[in-house]
């Protein structure tokens, strides 16, 4: 999971920098051609033009909207799924515009994530201000050009890479005929009995109980890597556009819910797997109703031992349909995910009733 967390303070009132954000007209002038629209449940396509950290174009949807405050949005794209946050708070001197993006980004997420912060600071940085220039009144006022990706080189033939490609393909087909042969039918006893059955070796859907975790593994919080802010350009042939200054933030409280969801990864011992957990908590002081969790994991990756509700598998998304959960109780999935090499030591997305599981 990769985060992106950036303020920029702006001398316009929020009404104002609401109107460059939600407007389809003023906000093609400086970000991303597209159709938002500041209704909830509304769908949108984001069309970037060769910018650096964008890999084509971004079907979204808003999640959330408070007029003049606050738009909460998803996005989804080529090796992209994160959730970005437009949030405003007025200052005396005009309004602080903070930005949030969370998810997954990628193989590379943290090359892409600092292009991303590079990219945010010419938008949000220097084109945004100019068009709050021009919606405030200010004569002469030029948009700064966006940035660009540079054109590609056509790399040479590798025969390394080739001779690796070739023997990783092997391993990964001997290793999908090995899961395939051990796989049971059905639902495994609990996790004791089924030790004691097969000499302490891990039962596929079985009960992965307290006892039989004899190690625990702190989850580490990775924190986002620092990239540094280019230099605003001068313009000569107009007055200097009003830009802004900007504060990168890495924390963020998440709003309220009566049922959350959060991830962690318990196990990294496996050489092309993990164990993860996902603890399904009821923060109201009431019994909450069903819930749906899906976890979304890599291409040819899937999971072998379950503890919680047995999951449907639809591609590479696997689902599962909880029963209720008392007022301030507490419910846990666990999972283990085995041929896992096509992505990092955890899920791609994990989501409960469509909203994004913390830690992840």
């Amino acid at each position: 999971m990769t985060e992106i967390r950036i303020d920029f303070d702006f001398g316009h009132p929020p009404a104002l920098v609401w109107r460059a954000l939600t407007e389809r007209r003023q906000l093609s002038r400086w970000f991303i051609p597209g159709d938002i629209e500041p209704i909830q449940g509304s769908q949108f396509q984001l069309l970037p033009d060769a910018l650096p950290g964008f890999d084509g174009p971004i079907s979204g949807q808003v999640l959330e909207v408070s007029a003049e405050r606050r738009l909460v949005m998803r996005w989804r794209g080529e090796q992209l799924h994160a959730r970005v946050t437009w949030e405003l708070k007025p200052t005396p001197d005009g309004c602080l515009l903070m930005v949030s993006q969370s998810g997954f980004l990628g193989v590379r997420g943290s090359a892409r994530r600092q292009a991303l912060v590079s990219t945010y600071d010419r938008l949000y940085g220097e084109r945004l201000p100019a068009v709050l220039d021009g919606l405030a009144g200010k004569a002469d006022v030029v948009v700064p050009r966006p940035p660009r990706v540079a054109p590609p080189v056509a790399p040479g033939p590798d025969r390394r890479r080739q001779l690796l490609a070739v023997a990783a393909a092997a391993l990964l087909i001997g290793l999908v005929a090995a899961l395939l042969a051990n796989l049971p039918a059905g639902t495994s006893a609990p996790a004791e009995a089924e030790a004691s059955r097969t000499g302490g070796r891990p039962a596929a859907y079985g009960s992965a109980t307290a006892a039989s975790s004899s190690t625990a593994i702190e989850a580490t919080q990775r924190p986002p890597s620092a990239s540094p802010s280019p230099t605003p350009r001068a313009t000569t042939a107009a007055p200097a556009p009003t830009t802004s200054s900007r504060v990168e933030r890495t924390t963020s409280a998440p709003p309220p819910a009566a049922l959350t969801a959060r991830y962690s990864t318990v196990s990294t011992a496996a050489p092309l797997g993990y164990r993860g957990q996902v603890v399904v908590q009821n923060t109201g002081g009431v019994e909450s109703g069903g819930w749906t969790l899906t976890i979304t994991v890599p291409l040819l990756a899937g999971l072998t031992g379950v503890e919680g509700p047995r999951p449907s598998v639809r591609g590479t998304t696997w689902t599962f349909s909880g029963s209720p959960v008392p007022g301030g109780g507490s419910m846990r999935v666990v999972f283990d995910v085995a041929l896992n090499v096509l992505g990092p030591k955890e899920p791609l997305a994990c989501e409960l009733g469509g909203e994004d599981c913390a830690g992840l």
